[in-house]
């Protein structure tokens, strides 16, 4: 539409798209199986939840880096998606307040607005006065706006909602004209019930309008709300939370009009390095071929290096289980494989960021896998022949898996 500023603002959240997209797999899906995603038919914009239920038994539908990294892209409205606040087995690793403006055409919606803000920001503020690092998230440009806080670990659903609703409930107390939506929205959920979803902060569906974030180190004569890369880089630099306890008595929201520089100017996270981690023969038991869908109990050992591991690196398991060339002519679709390997993770509780089943080898830092041989030529002048040596070794020895291929680690 020849806004030059919205075009740089949009390149950013492309060009950001894909560290965005391993910040919110990490920090935002609670759930993989499920999303809501919206929809662009004959001009109008809807949103539907994903997969269909027929669909969602075959565990080949799932939250992907490529997915969100899309979403965060956003070259479509279509590309855009919500995400549950509440995992399969009821737990939360975020929560956020929605004080939303939807009809900026409405009598008092300048009222409504500025209600909106200073509810939001007194939340945001009272829960820095606890030690929390909350978003305050400009969430469509026209008066909406939310309130995240991103949790350190998983925390039981009732505890993360008691929570984030005794913060809610003082809504009255600013003028707002109703109670604002909250994630969780429930307190409690049965194992089929799917409650409503968040859109991802990004482009908002329906508006000219990118995610903003609220400066809370906001000097004199600089912008309050951070927008395109800066916010971006707020948004990851975001400090997860530890959920406080609940007290007996509630605190009064204080509300701050004005905001105060707090100290130095936020500085963004380094990211952790992906390292591709083999399942059979490094993490699970392999000694021969039993079946697509079997995997061997834990190697001794292997629990301790992974949680080790995970301090320093986001994990991505891979399997040559789950060529295609392997799945030929098997009952066992790839997804219900990955979902397979999700629960023999969980089940022994494995720390990992994701659970590759693409073709050809994932962008990684590092690969550990038994089967794996080093060839850094440019670092050494034999590395290919000792790399041939060390192949000819692996080929001989009898491994079990039809068709293995040997992987070259550089």
């Amino acid at each position: 539409m020849g806004d030059k500023r919205l075009l740089w603002i949009a390149q950013e959240w492309v060009r950001h798209s894909d560290d965005l997209a391993d910040w919110a797999m990490e920090r935002l899906v609670n759930r993989r199986d499920v999303w809501s995603q919206y929809t662009l038919r004959d001009g109008k914009i809807g949103v539907v939840m994903l997969p269909i239920p027929e669909r969602r038994k075959l565990g080949t539908d799932m939250v992907t880096h490529t997915k969100l990294a899309r979403h965060f892209a956003a070259k479509s409205p279509a590309h855009l998606i919500g995400l549950f606040s509440i995992s399969d087995h009821s737990t939360c690793k975020w929560f956020a307040i929605d004080v939303d403006l939807h009809d900026e055409t409405v009598p008092n919606a300048g009222e409504i607005a500025g209600a909106n803000f200073e509810a939001a920001y007194a939340w945001a503020e009272r829960l820095r006065d606890m030690g929390m690092d909350p978003m305050l998230v400009d969430s469509n440009g026209v008066g909406g706006y939310h309130v995240w806080v991103l949790l350190d670990k998983e925390y039981p659903l009732a505890d993360v909602y008691d929570f984030a609703d005794e913060i809610r409930n003082e809504w009255r107390s600013f003028d707002l004209p109703r109670k604002p939506e909250m994630f969780p929205p429930k307190r409690q959920v049965a194992p089929d019930d799917l409650p409503y979803t968040l859109r991802v902060p990004g482009r908002h569906h329906t508006r000219h309008h990118y995610t903003r974030v609220w400066n809370f180190y906001a000097l004199a004569g600089e912008n309050d709300w951070l927008e395109g890369g800066e916010a971006i880089e707020a948004m990851m630099a975001t400090r997860p939370s530890k959920l406080p306890k609940r007290k007996k008595a509630k605190q009064k929201a204080t509300l701050k009009p004005v905001p105060q520089p707090k100290g130095p100017a936020a500085k963004a996270v380094k990211r952790k390095p992906r390292v591709c981690v083999d399942l059979d023969g490094v993490l699970a038991q392999y000694d021969k071929w039993r079946g697509i869908d079997h995997i061997g109990e834990p190697v001794e050992g292997s629990l301790q290096f992974m949680k080790k591991l995970a301090r320093f690196a986001e994990i991505t398991i891979f399997s040559s289980r789950c060529a295609q060339d392997l799945l030929e002519g098997s009952i066992i679709t790839p997804g219900q494989l990955r979902v397979r390997v999700i629960e023999w993770l969980d089940k022994h509780k494995f720390p990992y960021t994701d659970v590759y089943i693409g073709q050809g080898k994932p962008r990684a830092a590092a690969f550990i896998d038994d089967r794996g041989v080093t060839c850094s030529p440019q670092n050494d002048p034999d590395a290919f022949e000792t790399a041939l040596a060390q192949t000819r070794i692996l080929v001989k020895k009898p491994h079990g898996l039809p068709n293995k291929t040997v992987t070259r680690s550089a």
